[in-house]
């Protein structure tokens, strides 16, 4: 061709001869490009699910189902190329609200369902897994879908395999994770000069995950350049528990620092702080850190929000020397985990979770942050799709590390707000540090990072 080409280009109707197959060279790439535009895409969606209510907060059906059914609604709407299918996969004969066997069904639907799809038709077809996640079958299912090299992304749990992306390249997340305050702590500690400080955490109790985050605070505080003197002391308050006993607590602080990092849920946290009043030392000379990820401390626990032996009452009066450190949106601390009762979602969700679950919210009570990383996991999924979908050259959809790559570094606008990744695949979350304003009994952000 190439050849021919040249000799045509010797002769008087040469350039009439090249025009002709410029046009119809680019006749072809305008019907390539078009062919790629009208491509669909089949996604399936494999979600592991339990439907117990006893863990709502962490993702059963009743809770997250409503969020997952307006993506699908949104997705249809706003991408029509785009046929995607979601499956939960729901462990038989369990009583269990977590159960251990989720691994097992999964493995199960997954291999049984391979059995029906054509090799050929794996490149263009995206599968993956989506679900909230719990902390019994997390670690089994992100090594199973690490393994069979698709993209595994939970909405409402975490993990530190998330961070090796050499081990697991595929792991995703858009749940607003407890780590993700980790970052900021270097920031305070310079922000406010302090050269010693203590770490105090809770040992078991309501939430055995605040022990690794208090470790957590405690490494990367003992590991700041300039050093930072800092003590790590580990307690068990969650049970009965003397004034002579939280005394010896407070004592012991006082004899190595005036700064107190607190690791723990509000309950063993507002023993403290009341005792600390008591013993004199809520003057302006301490400064009690509240790590809570989970809840404020003013709210309650996540299962028991209005119960009388949270002191809630006694606590206030301390709250005066204390700092919050927690996550955020729309530079509001997150209460309880709820999404803001404005939220256009709050009455549509609650309503599906009625009529779809049969599940019907008590008074106060409104979806969780849960509920809207749910629906953002699958919003995002069909944006990143959409668009690797539209490339000249043909996306291997298989590829579930190449497929999870697409999210590295991005921020994503959706209906619950804008999501945004780090380079790891992790969700960035807002964190805000506040002071108690006792007129409002509120914690009022100062900072946010």
């Amino acid at each position: 061709m190439i050849f021919r080409m040249i000799i045509l280009l010797k002769r008087p109707t040469a350039f009439l001869i090249i025009w002709s197959i410029a046009a119809i060279l680019g006749g072809t790439a305008v019907q390539l490009q078009s062919a790629i535009h009208v491509r669909p895409l089949d996604i399936e969606v494999i979600s592991p699910a339990y439907t117990g209510t006893k863990l709502g907060l962490l993702g059963s059906l009743p809770f997250v189902g409503p969020a997952y059914s307006s993506a699908l609604e949104d997705i249809k709407k706003d991408f029509p190329l785009l046929n995607v299918s979601q499956v939960f996969v729901i462990p038989s004969g369990s009583s269990e609200e977590c159960p251990e066997s989720e691994i097992n069904e999964l493995a199960k639907y997954y291999y049984r369902r391979r059995t029906g799809i054509p090799a050929e038709d794996s490149r263009n077809r995206l599968t993956l897994f989506v679900f909230t996640g719990c902390s019994k079958s997390l670690g089994g299912i992100q090594q199973f879908g690490t393994g069979l090299n698709k993209v595994v992304l939970s909405s409402g749990s975490s993990s530190t395999y998330l961070t090796d992306k050499t081990g697991f390249p595929t792991l995703l997340t858009t749940v607003l994770a407890q780590s993700a305050m980790f970052g900021v702590l270097p920031k305070l500690v310079r922000l406010y000069n302090w050269t010693t400080v203590s770490v105090v955490t809770e040992i078991g109790g309501v939430n055995s995950a605040y022990e690794g985050g208090g470790r957590a605070i405690y490494n990367i505080l003992s590991g700041l350049k300039p050093r930072v003197d800092t003590k790590f002391v580990p307690v068990s308050l969650t049970g009965p528990i003397t004034p002579i006993e939280l005394t010896a607590i407070l004592d012991k602080l006082k004899a190595s620092s005036r700064i107190i990092f607190i690791a723990a849920d509000s309950y063993p946290a507002n023993k403290l702080l009341i005792q600390a009043r008591i013993n004199g030392m809520i003057d302006a000379s301490y400064v009690y850190v509240l790590i809570s990820p989970l809840t404020l401390p003013f709210d309650g626990s996540r299962l028991r929000n209005s119960s009388r032996e949270y002191r809630f009452e006694e606590a206030r009066a301390s709250y005066s020397s204390c700092l919050l450190l927690g996550l955020g949106s729309e530079l509001e601390f997150i209460q309880n985990l709820s999404m803001p009762a404005s939220h256009p979602f709050v009455n549509v969700w609650k309503a599906k979770s009625e009529s779809e679950y049969n599940y019907t919210y008590t008074d106060g009570k409104r979806p969780t942050v849960y509920a809207a990383s749910s629906y953002a996991a699958l919003v995002i999924v069909a944006q990143v799709a959409d668009q690797v979908r539209r490339q000249e050259l043909p996306f291997n959809f298989s590829d579930g590390t190449l497929f999870a790559r697409q999210f590295f570094g991005r921020t994503f606008q959706t209906k619950i707000g804008n999501v945004s990744f780090d380079r790891l695949g992790q969700r960035i979350a807002q964190n805000l540090l506040g002071y108690y304003d006792p007129d409002n009994d509120s914690f009022v952000v100062i900072q946010y990072y």
